[in-house]
Order: structure tokens, then sequence, then C-alpha cells
């Protein structure tokens, strides 16, 4: 099924190889709506991100499909939600599941009209040879399996010319990947680099995996300008464990969580540099978002928002974005209407002239005439929340409304559901369904008749 639908791709497209856009997503992980000073954080410096907002559209109703990794990441790379695809449930390095080669990204639907595609970052949709990005439309992949605080995988493969750090041998590696679930935690936060389908270097030094990265992308842009290219820019931090490069250690106000989003600004900055260089700055499309919102643990914030990351009240999932098109879109927006990163499949497909498929179902919206002016509504007026870690719908927004049955995680979970005017109540302090029965009635229908559909 995927084969037809590529090679069907492959022959649509309405723009030519020469106007063709090119494509960069930069999503971070675990990171606030609050946490860049373009977005009121008082104690981060984001020069980078601010002009690149001053250039472009800053959006503050904008969210990811899910409050933990895996299945935000699925959700923007299909334009599914994450129960379509089964990636309810975050990977571990002995899951033996990943993002079924049935399913269809970004990367595929623009290399089946001429791009090409690079992922150089974290990846978390399966450490499985046919789950890793090289069998998702991806040609290049540089970065890690996983999260930072996981390990290395028994089934993955470890190149002849591996780099070995730490004074660790062959022989550690196979020790090392004989450890697995309870004893996993002797060995967490020791991350294998990946290029291609096989380890080149074990365990990476994390305070220099933001400059890796950075390097890499750098490198791709440079050899790419002649050809349309997709590259979707995956930064392993904020994610705990920390890691932060000796030469943006204590420079923010912010502590450690601050010098880390700093130097992910400088990094951004170095990207659009390269863009630049080449001349294929204005002609490319930068979105920078994140997977969900940030840990409560790590030092975030979600700003004026209540919740954290695991949670579906808005600090889990509303997240901020900025996005940058100087070829198309006008500069100094903020826009308010709604948008997801489930709206990105949509989206590029209409700006590269892709043709969707319509074998499948998808939960995205094409954002580009609300993106370039055409429209001053945005076609998404819903969002449907799912708990992290499960298929279970927790909530619906529909315009200022919102229905939310437990928000939390565990411990802080609400004790009954409840009803939320956004636009009067950003922080979810003032329940309102005993005023408004009939609109909690209404939501909590439409939650229903939504999850009962992706259930199908």
């Amino acid at each position: 099924m995927k084969i037809i639908s590529v090679l069907f791709l492959m022959l649509i497209s309405a723009i030519s190889a020469a106007d063709k856009p090119n494509f960069i997503i930069i999503f971070t992980d675990d990171q606030g709506y609050g946490d860049l000073s373009c977005f009121d954080s008082k104690t981060i410096k984001t020069p980078h991100l601010d002009s690149m907002a001053q250039s472009g559209i800053r959006f503050t109703n904008f969210y990811s499909a899910s409050s933990v990794c895996t299945p935000s990441r699925a959700a923007l790379l299909t334009g599914r939600m994450p129960k379509r695809t089964g990636m309810t449930n975050v990977l571990f390095p002995w899951s033996q599941n990943g993002l079924s080669p049935s399913e269809i990204t970004i990367a595929e639907m623009l290399k089946g009209n001429g791009y090409k595609t690079a992922l150089v970052g974290k990846w978390h949709l399966g450490h499985k040879k046919e789950f890793l990005p090289t069998s998702q439309g991806f040609d290049y992949y540089y970065g890690i399996p996983y999260s930072n605080d996981m390990s290395i995988a028994p089934e993955l493969d470890v190149a002849e010319n591996v780099k070995l750090n730490n004074g660790y041998t062959m022989e550690t590696v196979k020790e090392h990947k004989k450890i697995f679930r309870k004893q996993y935690r002797k060995i967490r936060n020791n991350m294998p680099i990946m290029r291609g389908t096989e380890i080149i270097e074990y365990p990476v030094d994390q305070r220099l995996i933001t400059r890796k990265y950075t390097d890499e992308a750098v490198k791709f842009i440079n050899e790419s300008k002649d050809q349309p290219f997709f590259l979707y820019l995956a930064h392993t931090m904020p994610h705990l464990p920390l890691y932060i490069e000796d030469d943006f250690a204590g420079k923010s106000k912010g502590g450690k969580f601050g010098d880390i989003i700093e130097q992910i600004d400088w990094s951004v900055g170095k990207v659009l540099q390269a863009l630049k260089a080449n001349g294929l700055d204005k002609n490319t499309f930068v979105l920078f978002t994140t997977d969900n919102g940030p840990s409560s643990r790590a030092g975030g914030s979600a700003g004026p928002l209540k919740g954290h990351k695991f949670n579906t009240w808005e600090g889990g999932q509303r997240v901020p974005a900025i996005l940058t098109y100087p070829a198309k879109v006008k500069a100094g927006q903020t826009i308010d209407e709604m948008a997801s990163t489930v709206d990105m499949f949509q989206t590029i497909a209409s700006l590269s002239g892709a043709q969707v498929p319509d074998d499948r179902i998808y939960d995205g919206y094409d954002l580009s005439g609300l993106i370039q002016n055409k429209t001053a509504k945005s076609p998404r007026n819903e969002f449907y929340y799912y708990r992290a870690n499960s298929g279970t719908i927790d909530g619906v927004r529909m315009g200022k409304w919102k229905y939310i049955v437990k928000g939390g995680w565990r411990k802080n979970e609400q004790k009954k559901a409840a009803l939320y005017n956004l636009e009067d109540d950003i922080a979810e302090e003032n329940d309102l369904s005993e005023k408004f029965p009939e609109k909690v009635k209404e939501l909590s229908e439409a939650m229903k008749a939504f999850d009962a559909e992706v259930t199908k």
C-alpha cells in the first residue's frame, strides 16, 4: 500500500522544481510555552528566535498532538492522530513496535515529489530497521533513536569503525545490549549516535549533542542548495537529563535549563545563517516548535498555562510555535487562531504542490491560506486531547470552550470533569460546567463521537 501511494505522489506535482520551497521543521523536546523571550520569558534570551518571529508568525494557540514524545512525533510526521497510527505510548529500547511502514510521512510525501530528505536528531518511532528513518522516507539520518535518558537496543547494528568513548570496548557494547528492562537503569543516559542504520558513536557526550546536530544540519543545507529539501531537526534537549556545552554554561538567568534553550537559539541562528549564505532563506519554510510542554522537574515554564508534560491541561500540549517563510508569509504576525503539529502534513503538501493520498483519513488541516493571509480564520476550530501513554480521550476544545475530564497525570488529576472558557481563563482556573450544562453535553458528545470514529 505504501509503495503504491508513494509512486502516486511521484507522478503529481503542481509546482516546478525551481519554485518548490524548502521545508525545515525544528522540533525541541519538553520545552514550555513560556521558555522563549518572544513568549514572555523574563530569564531566557532567544534573539534568533525572536528575530524569526519578527520576520514571520508567532502562534499563540498552537498544539502538539500529545503531551509525550512518541505520539507527538508520529502525529507531526503523518498528519494523523496518534491513535490512528497506533503510536499512543512512549517507546523504549525493548519495544518491538514502531511507526508502521504503511504510514506515509512528510518525508515520503516530499521525496515522492523530488525532495531530498534528512532527519538530524531524535527519532523515537522505533529502532528496528523497518521502523528507522531511512525506511520512512528519509534519505539521511544522524541522531539518537530514543529520548536521552534511555540507552542502546539489542537489535541495533554497530558500525565497524564505531567510535567508543568512556573507555568502552565492543565487549562493553555487547554487555550493554544484554541489559534489559528492570536492569536497564544501570546503563541509562548512555546514548548511541546513529548514521543511517548503524551506531557510529557510543556513548555520545551529551554536552556536545546540540552542536553535533547543528553541524550536521548546516552541512546538509550546504550540500542541498541545488535541490528542494526537507530537513527535520529534532533536538534532544531540553529533555532530562540536562546537558550543556561548556561554552554556553552559566550564561542564562534561567539556570542550566535556560543555558540549553539559549544554545538551541544559537543553533537556530546557525541554520538561518546557512540558508541565507546559500540564497535559500526567502524560499524556505521554517517552523520552530516542540513536542509537548515542559517537564515538571527540568526547570521549564508553561508561562500562563496550567500543567506540564503528561498533562492534557494547556501547559501539556499548547506549545510555542514560530514560522518564517519570507517568500509567502508576511512579517511581524501574531496568529491567535488554533493550529497544530498535526496540520503540518496537509500544509506542507499544499505549499509543495504534493497530492495528499486519498486512501486514509487525515486529522490535519491545510493552514496555507491562514499563514499567507488569504483567510483570517483557521480551518481548525477544534482540538482533541488524549491522555499520555494511553489511547484514552480526555477532552476537546471547540472555539473558546474546553471540556476536560482528568487533565492531570496520576496524583494531580481533576476530581471531576470541568469546562473552561480559554479566552477569559487561559490558566484553566474557573470551572463553568455547572453554569453551562448544555455546553458540557455538546462537547462531551463531540469528544465521544470523535473517539469512536478514530477507534474504528
